[in-house]
C-alpha cells in the first residue's frame, strides 16, 4: 500500500462533511444526514482502494526513446501504457527526465479504455553534448471515483547520448544535389565559374559554350559535339574549430561552439556527397583533434565521435599552433572553414598575420558570429535615458563586429557574418558557391 494516495476529491469530500457537521450544531436536524454521507464516503473509498488493487498488476508501461539525441533540436520520446482493468481508468504520467533539463512540470493525463493500449509522447531539446540518463515512469491511476490514486513504478532507467546535430544533417543534405538555397527556401542565382574536370562527350544543344566544342568527335560522329565538364573533385576541406574563451557566448541556450559542432557536421556530410574529402582539426590554447581529410565511407563517423567527445575551454586560443599545426599536417592547397569569434578589431588584429600566413598556402573561410541579442537591443525604441545609453552601446558592438568582417574581406580572407541559428545554411552554401566558382 506504499504507492497509495488520497485524491484531492477525497479532501474535498472531507472539508464539505467537516463544514456539514458545524452547520449541524445550529440545525440538528441534518447531523442524521451528515453521519450518513461519511458513512458513504467511507464505503466509496474502501470501493475505490479495491477496484485499483483487485487486480494486481494491472497496469504496464515502457519508454520508446533512440538510442541518440540530436543536440538543439526537439527529439520525440513516447510512453506506451498497456491496461488490464475491465474499467475505464485516468492516468497521470510522470516521467524523470535527465537533470540536464531541470523540467519538473511535465505530466502526461490521458483516459485508458478497458484492457486498450495507448501511447503518448513529448519532445525534449538538449543543448549539451554527453550522456543524459532518465528515470523511472511514475504512473498513477484512478478509477470512476477518482477519491485515490495508485502508483506504478516501473524501473525504465535508460542512458541516451546526445550527438550533434544529425537532424540538420540530414535536412541539408539534399544540398549537395542542388543549388544553393537562401534562408527562405529560393533559390539563388548560379555563380558564374568554369569547371575543369571533364564528364563526357555530349551532342550539342542550344546553350552550351560553343568553345567546348569536341572537333574530332564532331568530325567522327558527324553531329556536332561538345566536352561537359563536371566539378572538381577530391579536393580537401578541413573544419577548423575554435574552442576558446570567444566560442561560449550563448544564444537560445546554446553556446557557439555547440553551432560550429552541428554545423561541421551538416557541411562534413555535404562534402564527401560532393566527392570532397572532409577534414577536422579543433584547438584552443593546444590542439585537441585532428582527423586527416578522406572521403571513405567510414569518415563521417569517425567526425560524428571526434565532435561528440569535445569538451569546452575557458582559454585563450592559439592561431600561432594552429598555424604550425596545419602546416606540418596539410600539405597540398586545401579549403579551411575556421569557425571563430572576435569581440573587438585588437583581438583581430592579433590573429590577423596568422590568419593571412593561412590564406598565403590555402583557400581560407572565415566563420563569424553576430550577436542577435545585441542587435536586438539596438533595434528597441528608446523610452528613457537608460534605454539610450543602452542602445548606443549595443549599436556600437554591432558596427564594431561588422568592422571586423570588412577589414578581414578587406585583407583578402573570405568572411561569412552570420547569426547562430542560420550558421549551418550559410557555410553550406559558402562551401557551394567556392566550387561553383572553382575556387578549390
Amino acid at each position: 500500500m506504499r504507492g497509495l494516495y488520497l485524491h484531492r476529491r477525497f479532501f474535498l469530500c472531507l472539508w464539505i462533511g467537516v463544514f456539514a457537521l458545524i452547520l449541524a450544531f445550529v440545525f440538528p436536524g441534518l447531523y442524521p444526514w451528515v453521519i450518513w454521507g461519511l458513512t458513504c464516503l467511507g464505503f466509496a473509498w474502501v470501493l475505490d482502494v479495491i477496484l485499483l488493487y483487485g487486480y494486481g498488476q494491472a497496469l504496464e508501461a515502457w519508454r520508446v526513446v533512440g538510442a541518440k539525441f540530436s543536440n538543439g533540436e526537439d527529439n520525440p520520446v513516447r510512453i506506451q501504457v498497456r491496461s488490464s482493468y475491465p474499467f475505464t481508468v485516468r492516468l497521470r504520467i510522470l516521467d524523470e527526465l535527465p537533470a540536464e533539463f531541470q523540467l519538473r512540470t511535465l505530466a502526461l493525463r490521458f483516459r485508458l479504455p478497458p484492457r486498450g493500449q495507448q501511447g503518448v509522447g513529448y519532445s525534449l531539446r538538449p543543448v549539451k553534448r554527453g550522456s543524459y540518463r532518465f528515470g523511472q515512469i511514475r504512473v498513477f491511476v484512478t478509477s470512476c471515483l477518482s477519491l485515490v490514486e495508485r502508483r506504478y513504478s516501473f524501473a525504465k532507467e535508460e542512458e541516451v547520448a546526445v550527438y550533434p546535430s544529425f537532424i540538420a544533417m540530414r535536412k541539408y543534405e539534399l544540398l549537395a544535389f542542388a543549388s544553393r538555397q537562401s534562408g527562405s527556401g529560393g533559390k539563388k542565382m548560379r555563380v558564374p565559374g568554369i569547371s575543369t574536370a571533364f564528364d563526357q562527350i555530349k551532342p550539342y544543344v542550344q546553350g552550351d559554350d560553343p568553345r567546348s566544342v569536341n572537333w574530332k568527335a564532331t568530325a567522327k560522329c558527324r553531329r556536332l559535339m561538345v566536352n561537359a565538364y563536371t566539378e572538381e573533385r577530391s579536393q580537401q576541406v578541413y573544419c577548423l574549430i575554435d574552442k576558446g574563451r570567444s566560442m561560449q557566448a550563448p544564444f537560445e541556450g546554446m553556446t557557439t561552439l555547440d553551432y560550429a559542432i552541428n554545423a561541421t557536421l551538416a557541411l562534413s556530410n555535404v562534402i564527401l556527397k560532393k566527392g570532397d574529402k572532409a577534414g577536422l582539426l579543433t584547438f584552443a590554447n593546444r590542439i585537441d583533434s585532428l582527423l586527416k581529410a578522406d572521403n571513405r565511407s567510414l569518415q563521417l563517423n569517425r567526425i560524428n565521435e571526434a565532435l561528440y567527445s569535445q569538451q569546452t575551454h575557458f582559454l585563450e586560443s592559439d592561431f600561432e599552433l594552429l598555424c604550425t599545426t596545419v602546416s606540418r599536417h596539410v600539405h597540398t592547397r586545401s579549403l579551411l572553414i575556421l569557425f571563430t569569434n572576435f569581440d573587438t578589431v585588437s583581438g583581430m588584429k592579433r590573429r590577423l598575420p596568422a590568419l593571412k600566413r593561412l590564406a598565403d598556402n590555402h583557400l581560407l573561410l572565415l566563420i563569424l558570429f553576430e550577436n542577435t541579442e545585441i542587435r536586438d537591443v539596438a533595434a528597441e525604441p528608446v523610452s528613457r535615458m537608460r534605454d539610450l545609453y543602452l542602445k548606443v552601446l549595443a549599436g556600437s558592438f554591432v558596427s564594431e563586429k561588422n568592422r571586423i568582417a570588412g577589414e578581414l574581406r578587406g585583407v583578402g580572407i573570405y568572411t561569412i557574418l552570420t547569426e547562430p541559428r542560420e550558421l549551418t545554411l550559410q557555410v553550406i552554401n559558402g562551401y557551394l558557391e567556392m566550387k561553383e566558382r572553382g575556387l578549390i
